[in-house]
């Protein structure tokens, strides 16, 4: 077993170097996972996400999403593998903390021959522009004398506020209450592709089902710290609402997809279609999801990322890594 995760892992790796922008070096994202293990300390976790918990459930489409792209992803209900997960690479973040982000990633027919895969976060932006800035903010947080130093992590968002965009917001927001309590972005721009070539620009975010579930400073200082996954395994054998309605926010001419920093303007009032629902199903073992990463570029033909967002093909290299130290 080995052996053959070895050998894909090494096969993930060169697939995505292949596919890194020609602005960014083969170094560059062993130079981000070394530095997450800086910050967060090396372990056998994700360097990011590196809490979270593997699950399975149904994507049944919708005629809408049909009609906006030919994508194999989007034509019939088909399986789902997800994992949410608690921000940053401490193993044990507590799941009260209000400024970690949570995520969700996951496959669309993860065991077919064209699966889908997407990283999405409960914030509508990202917390860096570009590679360089990634490393930069973790930069700015390397302990010295094992403690961080405010004034440089101060002084490093004053001369890039672009980093403070995604903090912001958590910070604005309730602690969730549960991981199928909140809503999550894909914060990058993709387009959309249908049978007869049309193509529309589009961002997606999920809505819970259930509707948004948020805690008072309060009840999140009286909850564990390990709540989340309790709550969602209590969800789901209540059979309680535990997924989300997947919709694509509309693109217009104009918007830049150049910088997941930033929303599009007045993102949050556009026009969205329904592209289908999410059902949360059933615990999975860890074991499943981290044998492998959820690569944001594997998308079936009708669905494209941006090819001008430096952060989005750099994300492949390094979850790639941190997959071949995990293993190792």
């Amino acid at each position: 077993m080995r052996c053959s995760t070895t050998s894909a892992v090494a096969a993930a790796i060169a697939a995505a170097i292949s596919f890194a922008p020609q602005s960014a070096t083969a170094a560059e994202p062993e130079k981000i996972v070394d530095a997450l293990g800086t910050v967060f300390g090396k372990h056998k976790a994700r360097a990011s996400g590196a809490k979270g918990q593997c699950v399975t459930g149904m994507f049944t489409p919708t005629a809408d999403a049909r009609q906006l792209t030919k994508s194999a992803s989007f034509q019939k209900p088909i399986p789902v593998l997800g994992r949410f997960s608690m921000g940053g690479g401490n193993p044990k973040a507590p799941d009260t903390a209000k400024p970690l982000v949570r995520g969700f990633a996951f496959k669309l027919d993860p065991n077919g021959t064209t699966p889908s895969e997407f990283v999405m976060v409960n914030a509508p932006v990202n917390f860096a522009k570009t590679p360089a800035q990634m490393f930069g903010f973790l930069e700015a947080r390397f302990p010295a004398d094992g403690k961080q130093d405010p004034e440089k992590i101060k002084a490093f968002a004053a001369a890039n506020p672009e980093t403070t965009r995604q903090g912001a917001w958590l910070t604005s927001k309730p602690v969730p209450a549960s991981y199928a309590g909140v809503s999550y972005w894909g914060i990058h721009a993709y387009t959309m592709t249908n049978t007869a070539g049309q193509a529309q620009l589009m961002k997606f975010k999920l809505v819970p089902t259930g509707g948004e579930a948020g805690l008072t400073d309060d009840e999140a200082k009286a909850k564990p710290a390990d709540f989340l996954v309790a709550e969602l395994t209590d969800r789901i054998a209540k059979k309680a609402p535990a997924g989300f309605d997947v919709m694509a926010i509309v693109g217009e001419a104009g918007d830049p997809t150049n910088d997941p920093t930033m929303t599009w303007r007045d993102e949050d009032k556009r026009k969205t279609v329904k592209l289908g629902t999410i059902a949360i199903t059933a615990i999975e073992k860890n074991e499943t999801c981290d044998a492998g990463i959820f690569d944001p570029t594997n998308l079936a033909d009708g669905l494209a990322g941006p090819k001008d967002d430096p952060m989005f093909l750099p994300r492949q290299p390094a979850y790639a890594i941190s997959l071949t130290r995990r293993a190792n």
